[in-house]
């Protein structure tokens, strides 16, 4: 068994007791989460696994202007002596800080000005953490210091590398192809003020075709509401996405499923009837389908991983025959795989997703949901080149992706919310809600904008006034009052998008 101890001094109490801890784990130099048992008693915080080798920790931690991220340190291995936890953390910002601005560089990006002073000095300040470890304490106020320049840094780093990526597409296309898509809850948003700003901001739409609200009971199907949504698109010029048929997450499936949660063969049949039925209704209607989500992660129902293999290939194989003209994919819920810490038995996303490419049933390509800055079932805030460099990994699968993203701009009570969750809550986002879900948001967009191979990204969440799924998401708030990241959406169509 692999233990990995970590001496929290007192000048960094506070700091770790505002992390999330609970959630930190160890991954190996695939990036795999491994499940870690971790405990934070008396100055140190342990992390254990089931296995002896040397493994990178990844903790959460609140960041001075930049709000909650995602910190790693380099590889460690388990060893009875602790380490200082805030020094290599440090350490690991210092390296992914230089080595990937070098990679960039040598690639021919130019980084800013302010990039190299905020390197300088954050290299400096480590340097100082290390010469002074000794003292423990004056150690560890000098990594926070460095891990908060370095952070800065990595995020005016991503920064560059995206505005100059998408300027060299520009050069390319006059306008880029990528399709930009607000999810609607139908029946909204077909009517009003708020469908002119839908189609501002976006050049299609993701209609969610809840099955628990179109069969409420066995057998009495009602697609009245789907059908005037998947309307106002086509009258008004939108690409539609419909899906997911099969959303594997609770408060999503129909009530009266618990009947057959003990009878996976007979669950398998009801999903697969509600899809048919479903997809040969609507077929022609919709450009793309979204054939299941989260079903890499845990969900009301146990199911196995064999059973988990046999309801998406099922799910699949029957859209594929009933609407074989249509492009199909399957989307995998907090792709870095973060809920492998906590589940033994978890499936990976990325061999799942592999294993699905390599079926022959010609799914067309990749969905990877996101939800960030909430408390659970969510990806861990990150940094925009944390966030591109699993971008790419997923993209070694040969296919191309499309991306849904969630982030909050509101507090409190979300009566409208399907999937309600509870916020995490920094000091910028409690200053701002409105203005920390554009800068979380922002740079993560103008990724993916960057990169060719990322053929959609979906905003989920369009209006809190109306039904929405993630609680907070919309660009307009719950009095109807456009949030910034709105006009931030209606900017990025007018100059890049078809």
């Amino acid at each position: 068994m692999g233990q990995f101890l970590f001496d929290v001094p007192e000048a960094s109490a506070e700091y770790i007791d505002q992390a999330l801890w609970k959630d930190a784990y160890i991954c190996g130099i695939e990036g795999v989460p491994w499940q870690s048992h971790v405990q934070y008693a008396h100055s140190r915080l342990t992390v254990t696994r089931g296995i002896e080798s040397s493994g990178k920790l990844l903790i959460a931690c609140p960041v001075a202007g930049v709000g909650y991220r995602t910190l790693s340190t380099c590889s460690l291995r388990p060893q009875d002596e602790p380490y200082l936890l805030v020094l290599e953390l440090a350490r690991g910002s210092c390296y992914r800080a230089r080595s990937q601005s070098d990679a960039w560089q040598r690639a021919g990006l130019t980084v800013s000005k302010q990039f190299s002073d905020l390197l300088c000095q954050g290299t400096r300040r480590f340097l100082d953490a290390v010469q002074c470890r000794d003292d423990a304490n004056a150690s560890a106020e000098a990594s926070i210091e460095a891990i908060e320049l370095l952070e800065r840094a990595i995020a005016d780093l991503g920064e560059s590398f995206a505005i100059q990526s998408i300027a060299f597409r520009k050069q390319r296309e006059s306008t880029i192809g990528t399709l930009l898509a607000g999810t609607i809850v139908p029946p909204s948003p077909g009517q009003g003020a708020s469908a002119e700003k839908f189609q501002s901001a976006f050049n299609a739409a993701s209609v969610r075709i809840s099955w628990a609200d179109i069969e409420t009971d066995a057998g009495r199907f009602d697609y009245d509401n789907v059908e005037s949504s998947i309307a106002w698109c086509t009258a008004n010029g939108l690409r539609v996405i419909g899906g997911p048929l099969l959303d594997f997450r609770e408060r999503l499936l129909p009530h009266w499923l618990y009947l057959l949660e003990d009878d996976f063969d007979a669950f398998q049949a009801a999903v697969c009837q509600f899809v048919e039925k479903t997809v040969t209704r609507l077929q022609g209607t919709v450009q793309l389908w979204n054939c299941a989500a989260g079903l890499n992660t845990p969900g009301p129902m146990e199911l196995d991983d064999e059973q988990v293999m046999r309801l998406a290939l099922g799910v699949l194989q029957t859209v594929r025959r009933c609407d074989p003209q249509s492009p199909a994919i399957i989307t995998f819920d907090q792709p870095f795989g973060e809920y492998l810490s906590h589940h033994r038995d978890g499936i990976s996303p990325l061999h799942f997703a592999d294993a699905l490419a390599r079926s022959g049933l010609g799914m067309a390509g990749l969905g990877l949901d996101i939800r960030i800055n909430y408390q659970r079932n969510a990806t861990l805030p990150r940094s925009a080149v944390d966030f591109g460099q699993m971008i790419d990994r997923w993209a070694t699968l040969g296919m191309p992706l499309m991306v849904q993203l969630s982030v909050p701009g509101g507090k409190g009570v979300d009566a409208n919310a399907l999937a309600p969750e509870d916020i995490l809550m920094s000091k910028e986002f409690l200053s701002d809600p409105a203005a920390e879900q554009l800068r979380v948001a922002a740079p993560l967009i103008r990724t993916l904008l960057a990169k060719h191979f990322v053929h959609g990204v979906v905003w989920d969440g369009w209006s809190d006034a109306e039904s929405h799924l993630q609680s907070h998401s919309g660009v307009i708030d719950a009095t109807g009052q456009p949030r910034p990241l709105l006009e931030y959406f209606v900017r990025l169509r007018r100059e890049f998008l078809a």
